[in-house]
């Protein structure tokens, strides 16, 4: 990426300000009106896609460029700036994502009154997929008297930028009865007769040796045909037991 420094010991945000990116160097700034975007709005994004989406580029008009190749080539789908406003009261920047499984849309609005140069701000998913999300760093920009939306096609941000994440299978657990969910890490207590072992498949739950004759209930001792008036179980949903007279029953 080329660079032109005119101060000494420059700091990473203050070198951004002096060159393209966090956009790649082939990408234009220039709006549909033909103004430019300055280098110094943007100083850093970084944003996340999830790692099942694979590049489409279908619905990006810069889809043959050199900087969409380098997503190609990274295995990325495409992330640009597709809108980016500046005014006397506040800024704002919205990213688009185009590739297949991810495609989607993030974006901030920062008032002035509030406006801190160097700060990453959190990207707020606005529309597609619910597995991406990201951060934008503003430079030091003066905010202007005359209002402006710089309408973008081609600020394709650099591959370097985006990364890609493993997204969990699981998001929570909800009891029906209650409504009540858990997310995050949770601990799950067994009694002493149950063992748990995680294997490559999951987690499989084994009875300790003599635990079923020890939480057998009086009516299961007892043997017999219809002990304690209990109805034997000859089907579930029409599955019938194997030839040792076990139907299993398996939750996943």
């Amino acid at each position: 990426m080329s660079v032109y420094v005119d101060m000494a010991n420059a700091q990473f945000e203050n070198v951004n300000e002096l060159r393209r990116y966090p956009f790649t160097d082939e990408s234009s700034l220039k709006d549909d009106f033909g103004m430019e975007l300055p280098d110094d709005c943007i100083s850093d994004v970084r944003i996340v896609v999830p790692s099942s989406s694979c590049v489409d580029g279908s619905d990006s008009e810069s889809s043959s460029s050199e900087g969409s190749q380098a997503f190609r080539k990274c295995g990325l789908p495409i992330v640009r700036l597709s809108s980016f406003h500046m005014s006397h009261y506040m800024v704002s920047a919205c990213f688009v994502i185009c590739g297949e499984g991810s495609a989607g849309a993030l974006s901030v609005t920062v008032s002035s009154d509030s406006f801190r140069p160097y700060f990453p701000y959190r990207l707020e998913k606005v529309a597609g997929a619910r597995n991406v999300g990201g951060v934008v760093t503003f430079g030091n920009i003066e905010f202007p008297m005359t209002p402006h939306t710089y309408f973008l096609n081609d600020a394709i941000v650099h591959p370097c930028c985006v990364a890609v994440s493993e997204v969990g299978r699981l998001r929570s657990v909800v009891d029906r009865r209650s409504g009540n969910a858990l997310t995050g890490d949770i601990a799950v207590d067994f009694s002493g007769y149950v063992n748990a072992v995680k294997g490559s498949g999951g987690v499989k739950l084994l009875l300790e040796d003599g635990a079923a004759d020890e939480l057998a209930s009086e009516c299961a001792k007892i043997s017999g045909y219809g002990s304690c008036g209990a109805t034997p179980i000859r089907s579930i949903n029409g599955i019938r037991p194997d030839e040792d007279g076990n139907i299993v029953i398996w939750f996943h």
